[in-house]
């Protein structure tokens, strides 16, 4: 799965980091039927988890109330300049991931 994240680091050491994730995903609720009037099976990311050095620093669990292609924006602390590794899985057992490099002014 593609995305796009964009960081907007922390000043100064203990402040939040905040996080803005693009995934692109159709994320199909299993309600909608195509051409051929067959049910389109359900397919949506159901975690989406962000680790910070190795240390669980967000868990979100999604479903059916997500638009496609959802957008995420949410805040972690970082203590020093780390990597932040965000990882997802859907219905059909695609993952993604996605890393980045923060670095945080002492």
């Amino acid at each position: 799965m593609q995305s796009r994240m964009q960081i907007i680091p922390a000043l100064l050491p203990g402040q939040a980091t905040t996080v803005r994730l693009l995934i692109r995903h159709p994320m199909e609720t299993g309600f909608r039927f195509g051409m051929n009037g067959a049910a389109i099976p359900k397919n949506v990311i159901q975690t989406l988890i962000a680790h910070f050095e190795g240390v669980l620093v967000f868990k979100a669990t999604l479903g059916t109330g997500m638009a496609a292609d959802p957008f995420l924006q949410f805040e972690v602390q970082t203590p020093r300049s780390g990597e932040l590794v965000l990882v997802w899985s859907d219905d059909s057992g695609e993952k993604g991931q996605a890393r980045a490099q923060i670095e945080v002014k002492t």
